[in-house]
């Protein structure tokens, strides 16, 4: 059996070579994908073990009670990995964006600003990338947390390790949340997205010390 499961996991990991790639252009010297595609990548892992747990508890006798409301998680959090691994290439796109507007050519009052303009819109929509992000991992801890209580006991330490990932994923876009929000002349807007980023923690740090609990507390 054991000699099974190495065969899949070698079949699996040949099979993606995408993945490689992706961990090597974060190693790369550029800043580009960088922590906001990371934490995008954590999250989308974070909804796949909750997903995998679901997986693990549909269907059976002993968990019949439940069911609906486990397969109802299990189809939040197939979306939010969907969601997530788009946010991946969107984190990186925004980035350039805020690069491509600071490039723009400054000689003459006109073109300062419209330079200044380019710049204060693609900061904004940088800031609104992570955000979404950080709401999608709320979402995905918020799934977790259900199946923590009531699925499979034998797959809690994979839900404890997906509250993980997923907590990784809301505290990273809450920092580049912060990082881009404070290069906004919108204080306004820039107010509300760091609010609710740091409400998004707050309570998503909640969620993640109960689940841990249920495997750490003696």
């Amino acid at each position: 059996q054991n000699q099974i499961l190495e065969n899949r996991l070698e079949g699996a990991l040949t099979r993606e070579p995408a993945m490689s790639d992706f961990v090597e252009k974060v190693a790369a010297p550029d800043a580009v994908p960088g922590g906001g595609s990371v934490a995008a990548l954590a999250g989308s892992l974070g909804a796949a073990l909750g997903e995998m747990v679901a997986g693990l508890t549909e269907g059976r006798k002993k968990y019949e009670a439940v069911d609906g409301q486990v397969r109802e998680s299990h189809a939040k959090l197939a979306l939010a990995r969907g969601h997530l691994r788009e946010l991946i290439q969107a984190d990186s796109a925004a980035y350039q964006e805020v690069v491509d507007a600071m490039k723009l050519p400054k000689g003459t009052d006109a073109e300062k600003a419209a330079r200044a303009d380019a710049v204060e819109l693609a900061t904004r929509h940088a800031t609104e990338i992570p955000l979404t992000t950080a709401r999608a991992a709320a979402e995905v801890l918020d799934h977790l947390q259900i199946l923590a209580s009531i699925g499979n006991p034998n797959a809690r330490s994979d839900t404890a390790t997906g509250a993980q990932l997923a907590f990784a994923a809301l505290k990273g876009a809450q920092y580049n949340v912060l990082i881009n929000a404070g290069s906004l002349k919108d204080k306004s807007f820039a107010g509300d997205c760091l609010n609710e980023a740091a409400e998004l923690e707050r309570k998503g740090w909640t969620v993640l010390q109960s689940i841990d609990s249920l495997i750490t507390a003696p």
